[in-house]
């Protein structure tokens, strides 16, 4: 197939919404060959895209910018005490060391088990243990290289059907789970208990429960939010690519050597991240790729493979752990069923907006304007009207919304984060039919091609 070809296919396989979903991996060298350069073409001809790539781009210089600002930063106490506890002396192990704070989307960590037993600590503070927390990532992503398939489970704090990758510390954990397939077809699914992600080698279906769906006419290597697990199930270029920002900006880690529970020998590299945002941002801590975390690796030391993880988040009440990645299954065949979604007769399909007669004084709303006729047309159970604001408006929806009262709307707000992708969080507090009151942010975007103001998220 000639380059002409190529990139001609690859302008009509991916629209604004899947290139915009790419790009922050795009930019990190995270996407495979086949979609970054399904993105790459589309950004030669989307002038709104090119648009927002170029502000991606500059706020993630200016977060690396900030972070080799902050490099001097000491290592925190809680090393300190864990050697300490080994009967080690502080000041012969180089205790103290240069912590690099950046900005890591996949943000992941992981820890020992409760009963190992720590043989010896190294701190990133001369070059030689650097160079044997290196090596054991370079083990780690050449064992994992030319995998047929792998299957992840974990658990992770966060609301059975938000987001994938929405984090949540005051929640309890819910089960979480990826299987992928690498040869002969690719193939993958994502699911937690109130939503699921399937790519069967054709198409892209994302099914919200209990009757919300979404189609990709097309087999995307990741979608609907699904990025950092698939960074994590892409293991060999994942630690490939952080070694490779290891090395080129110096960024301190760590690496202990213990025994597991299981008697063998284990290699923990832990990695500290700081997401760049300010501890007053809206979004800060609510997305993997706008937390700060420690993350650290647990490879074994026979066989050099990933064995666990866990994400730990930093927040003004301290840190606490708010993803444990707890089994991986390399190579084990995975069932075609797996692969396959049965959907109920009831579902609502998620469409693109239709431009409307009189479309023009919609698209001059403001995001507040918008939420108030979206929450009144509510009110009046008008769903017509409400439709133009969010759709599809499933039953479960219709049933929640249906003559509410709108006791305040505030004036928007918005993240640093946000403003990248044009979202806006729209302050309201309504009371349901049954009484109960309701206090949130709703979060709107402008639809690219109406101009209109849509709900993206906080009902």
């Amino acid at each position: 197939m000639s380059a002409g070809n190529s990139q001609s296919i690859a302008r009509m396989t991916m629209n604004c919404t899947e290139c915009r979903e790419n790009l922050i991996a795009r930019i990190e060298g995270l996407l495979d060959n086949d979609t970054a350069e399904q993105c790459r073409a589309h950004l030669e001809i989307c002038t709104d895209c090119q648009a927002e790539h170029n502000a991606i781009t500059d706020l993630h210089q200016r977060l690396v910018a900030s972070g080799r600002a902050a490099a001097e930063v000491r290592i925190a106490e809680r090393v300190i005490k864990r050697v300490q506890s080994s009967n080690l002396e502080p000041g012969r192990e180089g205790l103290m060391g240069k912590l690099f704070k950046h900005r890591w989307g996949l943000g992941f960590a992981a820890a020992a088990a409760a009963a190992a037993v720590v043989l010896s600590v190294f701190l990133l503070s001369t070059p030689k243990a650097q160079a044997m927390a290196i090596e054991v990532m370079s083990k780690g992503a050449q064992a994992a290289a030319n995998l047929t398939s792998i299957h992840l489970r974990g658990q992770l704090r966060t609301a059975p059907t938000d987001n994938f990758s929405a984090i949540m510390p005051d929640q309890d954990f819910v089960p979480i789970e990826l299987w992928k397939q690498f040869e002969p077809v690719g193939k993958w699914r994502v699911e937690k208990p109130g939503r699921v992600a399937v790519m069967d080698g054709q198409s892209t279906l994302l099914f919200i429960k209990p009757d919300l769906a979404r189609k990709i006419q097309k087999a995307a290597s990741s979608a609907f939010d699904t990025q950092w697990l698939h960074e994590i199930a892409n293991l060999s270029k994942t630690l490939n690519s952080e070694l490779n920002a290891i090395k080129a900006h110096g960024w301190p880690v760590t690496l202990t050597k213990e025994q597991g529970a299981d008697g063998k020998a284990k290699s923990v590299v832990t990695v500290e991240a700081k997401s760049g945002l300010g501890t007053g941002d809206y979004l800060k801590n609510k997305f993997f790729s706008t937390a700060d975390t420690r993350r650290v690796y647990v490879f074994d030391d026979q066989t050099d493979l990933l064995e666990s993880a866990r994400i730990y988040v930093y927040s003004d009440s301290g840190e606490k752990l708010i993803f444990e990645l707890n089994q991986i299954d390399y190579n084990q065949p995975i069932s075609s069923g797996v692969f396959e979604l049965q959907l109920p007769a009831t579902v609502n399909w998620v469409g693109e907006m239709q431009v409307l007669p009189d479309n023009e004084g919609y698209a001059a709303m403001t995001s507040e304007q918008a939420a108030r006729a979206l929450f009144e047309a509510c009110g009046r159970e008008d769903w017509a009207e409400a439709a133009k604001f969010c759709n599809p408006l499933t039953a479960s929806i219709k049933q929640m919304l249906g003559g509410l009262q709108v006791i305040s709307i505030g004036p928007h707000f918005t993240s640093v984060t946000s403003l990248i992708i044009g979202a806006q969080f729209v302050p309201y507090e309504i009371k349901l039919k049954n009484g109960e009151i309701r206090k949130f942010n709703l979060a709107l975007k402008r639809d690219e091609r109406t101009h209109r103001w849509y709900v993206d998220g906080g009902i």
